[in-house]
């Protein structure tokens, strides 16, 4: 059951600082017990371990650590000798070796020999064109990942074993993002045998089974899973690929933040994700841990449906917008670990043009003009959904909270648990809800797929500019540098028109290592395969 209930500013704003303040002793590093597994605590749960269905960054952060795919994504140095996943690479993982056709439209792969499910079967091209074949069916998130969001027609035209080592996709179109989007969790080869005996495939259902399990090809074995608490993985002794780099790793979701910044603290977790950022600069200078800050192009935002009143007068959405203390929020919130910005492409994608993407200023005065010019009554009844365990989402509800309220937007705030977040989310359910997001594949035109097209399921806001989606076709299909360009720029400018959404900034993500960690590569989509502890 979700709450829903007004978050009052002072208890957010205090569920760390009292903690911090309260001249506690915090016992020394290493006063606990220290488990062999490695202890990895985040803020937010999964609510699906299925490849087809995941949508949100905590559903695949998780489930694509027990899958192998046809590539993965290269690795490159990152700061404080730790390592970054490279999205600009895409090297051999199921595959050895892969053939494009040079009209663009038939990719061969041949698979290298070894694989098998736990099961005992093989991880054959069976096994690869079953479950890319489900994804589509399925026509859950995976679907647009794996199609990189062409649905109208389905890029993908068909899919085959052409023995057991060889596979072979057809497309109707060239698309020059195909290896990514293989790339990613939605090309998670799964246990067909599996599958089919815990539910099979419907078309256009989730497989309930597979929302709480896994059906493995990859590095880990998920041994135990208690959904929003916690999870333990094992490597998986019989996977031919190269081994994790730890034997068994403990997942932790605390939805408590005070609790994960203790055990952050006093190295009872070994990785830790999530932390507010206040939270992870109390954390800068303490014993025993290392606090690094990363680069990527997820956006901590606002998302409102364009469709569903309040959010469908224009002018309400503006005032909405100009009532955002951002410079604050980056500084006081995000603790300088953010990039405040305003248009459809975040600061970190190609394409992103700084001129005509200048932050909204915070102008209360205008926004109530707005408000008057909207026609809409005051005060403005409005609901604001927030996931469980997100510290940042807290505090930037009570900060929306109490400056919306300046400008006659009565807001109130509901406080989902994960899978309930999905459902309202994915569904359209719900008015307004905060979310951390980007792109699944770092290209601009992916993005807009879910983000700006009219009529797209996954488009969350409802955003529609129809001028736009033309320009967008062209994009896509263009390879020429500056005529992309062009077009990103005037989409951007008519998407700043009609400010469809509040983006608060784009993120830059901050991760907690104690020293104990002696290897740590970082992903906005984590792969845990290659983190190990002392």
């Amino acid at each position: 059951m979700s709450s829903l209930r007004r978050i009052k500013d002072p208890a957010v704003r205090a569920s760390v600082g009292l903690l911090l303040a309260s001249g506690l002793a915090w016992p020394a590093p290493g006063a606990f017990a220290q488990s062999s597994d490695l202890v990895v605590n985040a803020g937010v749960a999964p609510s699906t371990l299925d490849p087809a269905w995941a949508c949100g960054l905590p559903e695949i952060s998780f489930l694509q650590n027990f899958y192998v795919r046809l590539v993965q994504h290269g690795v490159k140095d990152g700061p404080q000798n730790t390592k970054e996943v490279d999205y600009s690479t895409i090297e051999p993982y199921l595959a050895t070796s892969w053939d494009q056709s040079s009209d663009g439209l038939v990719y061969t792969f041949h698979l290298k020999d070894g694989f098998k499910f736990p099961s005992g079967k093989p991880v054959d091209a069976e096994a690869v064109r079953y479950s890319l074949q489900r994804v589509l069916d399925m026509a859950g998130c995976g679907r647009f990942f794996l199609t990189d969001g062409h649905l109208d027609p389905v890029i993908i035209e068909k899919i085959e074993a052409v023995d057991p080592k060889t596979v072979k996709i057809t497309l109707n179109a060239p698309n020059g993002n195909m290896l990514g989007d293989l790339a990613t969790h939605a090309g998670s080869i799964v246990d067909p045998s599996l599958v089919e005996a815990n539910g099979g495939v419907k078309a256009g259902a989730p497989n309930e089974w597979m929302s709480s399990n896994v059906a493995p090809s990859g590095p880990f074995l998920l041994e135990s899973y208690s959904p929003n608490q916690k999870a333990r993985m094992v490597a998986n002794p019989g996977f031919a690929g190269t081994p994790p780099a730890s034997p068994a790793i403990n997942v932790n979701w605390i939805s408590a933040a005070p609790t994960l910044l203790l055990q952050a603290r006093t190295g009872q977790a070994d990785i830790t994700f999530d932390l507010s950022k206040q939270a992870a600069r109390s954390l800068e200078g303490n014993s025993g841990t290392r606090v690094i800050a990363y680069s990527n192009p997820f956006v901590q935002q606002l998302m409102i449906n364009n469709k569903q009143a309040p959010w469908d007068n224009v002018k309400v959405r503006e005032a909405a917008a100009l009532a955002i203390p951002y410079d604050d929020i980056v500084k006081k919130l995000a603790y300088g670990w953010g990039t405040a910005y305003y248009g459809p492409i975040p600061p970190s994608l190609p394409g992103f043009n700084a001129e005509l993407s200048k932050p909204l200023g915070f102008d209360i005065e205008k926004a109530k003009a707005l408000i008057a010019e909207s026609g809409v009554a005051t005060p403005i009844k409005a609901e604001l959904t927030i996931q469980e365990g997100d510290a940042a989402q807290q505090q930037l509800a009570t900060i929306v909270q109490s400056t919306w309220a300046k400008i006659g937007i009565d807001l109130s705030i509901r406080v989902a648990p994960a899978a309930e977040f999905q459902d309202l989310t994915q569904g359209h359910k719900i008015p307004a809800f905060m979310r951390l997001d980007g792109p699944g594949v770092f290209e601009t035109g992916y993005y807009w797929g879910y983000d700006l097209i009219c009529g797209i399921s996954f488009n969350l806001t409802d955003t529609c500019l129809p001028a736009a989606d033309p320009l967008i076709a062209e994009m896509r299909a263009s390879s020429d540098t500056a005529k992309r360009q062009e077009i990103m720029d005037k989409v951007t400018t008519m998407w700043r028109e009609q400010y469809p959404k509040i983006l608060f900034y784009e993120d830059k993500p901050v991760v907690v290592l104690s020293d104990a960690v002696t290897s740590f590569t970082f992903s906005p989509l984590p792969d845990y395969r290659y983190w190990a502890k002392k």
